[in-house]
């Protein structure tokens, strides 16, 4: 290890950094040479869960001079995963909701110079339709749960230039300027995909003015309905409307890919979204 050339492990460290961090912590643990060698990629791919790991990783990143504070994935959720097979419960009362989104806010400023995919799963409404600091290299990011409940008022400046994929899920409504935030925030996506907890209801669906960008637009109209429920038929009705809307979609933006998804295709929970981000490549 000694004699190979710092140029080809600074290769090596960056291709096998590429996890949850335990890698870039393993690393670290290795030599004194490897330690310093490989700091620089210790936290290029990061996986946090919880707001005490998530104060304790913002207070890190805050104390390393900013070679070593390089996030370029990173992955964040306010609810357990079921990595062990055990989940455990996270509470989120109103306290706790203030504090994940401080510390949310601390850490993204630090890493919005360099941050290159994102996925956050919050059990709460978000405080913002994306994520609260600019971040001028992010090309790839997922939101799971529900929308904030109302957009903020934002200064008509792009806050994601290279964003090119952006993915929702697990949310009950659409904001109804949702498309207009999206075309100001990130004026060159092409990828944009909807997966709803449940259909959303028409007067709460947002504008059909999708941004001039976009190429291919992914929709699932909610998930599979139990027929044996009392309002399965409005649930049903529900939906067939927003499969007409986007048949609607279809046939005024021919130049994008418009693609329904059928109810009850299986799609990740936001207990499984670690898991799911862990398979994860960068083509």
């Amino acid at each position: 290890m000694n004699s190979c050339p710092h140029e080809i492990l600074f290769q090596i460290f960056g291709l096998a950094c590429d996890d949850d961090g335990s890698t870039g912590r393993a690393l670290s643990l290795v030599s004194r040479n490897v330690h310093e060698l490989s700091k620089e990629f210790k936290y290029q791919s990061i996986a946090i869960v919880g707001i005490p790991r998530l104060v304790s990783f913002a207070a890190v990143l805050q104390h390393l001079q900013a070679p070593n504070r390089r996030v370029r994935h990173l992955f964040f959720s306010s609810i357990a995963q079921n990595l062990s097979g055990k989940p455990k419960r996270i509470s989120e009362d109103l306290q706790n909701y203030r504090d994940t989104c401080d510390a949310f806010s601390k850490v993204m400023r630090i890493v919005a110079p360099t941050l290159v995919t994102c996925e956050i799963v919050f059990q709460s409404a978000r405080m913002v339709t994306l994520i609260p600091e600019s971040c001028p290299c992010l090309t790839d990011l997922s939101l799971v749960g529900p929308f904030p409940i109302l957009l903020p008022d934002g200064d008509g400046a792009p806050r994601f230039p290279s964003l090119r994929s952006l993915t929702f899920s697990s949310f009950t409504d659409y904001p109804s300027h949702l498309f207009e935030d999206i075309a100001t925030q990130a004026p060159n996506l092409q990828k944009l995909a909807f997966y709803p907890a449940q259909a959303c209801h028409p007067h709460h669906a947002p504008r059909l003015a999708l941004p001039s960008t976009i190429k291919q637009v992914t929709v699932q109209p909610g998930t599979e309905i139990n027929r044996e429920l009392r309002n399965a038929y409005c649930k049903q009705s529900v939906q067939a409307l927003m499969e007409r809307k986007l048949i609607y979609m279809q046939k005024n933006h021919n130049r994008c890919r418009v693609e329904c998804v059928d109810p009850g295709r299986p799609q990740t929970s936001p207990q499984d979204a670690l898991s799911v981000w862990l398979l994860r490549s960068y083509d």
